[in-house]
């Protein structure tokens, strides 16, 4: 697992994570880290597959608000309060002073890929 861990910190991921990481494979559960420095995805995953270990590549696409809430039929309000976010926020997306980032960009992907599933979720 030392060389686990090794190839995460090298990824950069932090220590601390990639300590937590090899915690969690070590007693069977899965686990998910952000590994910005990979550069050669193919590369990295052959290596970690090497130790046993399963690596999936995320693909983040940028979702343009205005879009996706324009092919929705409703205002910023209605978007706003059907999927649990500030209207604010979804104005600054939408005129480019903020970007989603992190867990909002998520949701704007999903919402993106079926609005309907993603309020029944949010709704349950």
């Amino acid at each position: 697992m030392f060389e686990v861990a090794r190839l995460l910190v090298q990824a950069g991921v932090s220590v601390r994570t990639a300590k937590k990481a090899i915690d969690d494979l070590a007693i069977g559960n899965s686990t998910f880290v952000a590994a910005p420095n990979v550069t050669q995805y193919t590369k990295f995953k052959k290596k970690m597959m090497s130790l046993n270990v399963a690596v999936a590549k995320i693909q983040r696409r940028k979702i343009d608000v205005k879009k996706l809430r324009a092919r929705l039929g409703i205002s910023q309000e209605a978007f706003a309060g059907r999927y649990g976010l500030d209207v604010r926020t979804v104005r600054n997306w939408e005129q480019g002073r903020t970007t989603p980032e992190g867990p909002g960009a998520t949701l704007l992907q999903l919402i993106d890929r079926d609005p309907d599933k993603i309020v029944e979720l949010l709704a349950s």
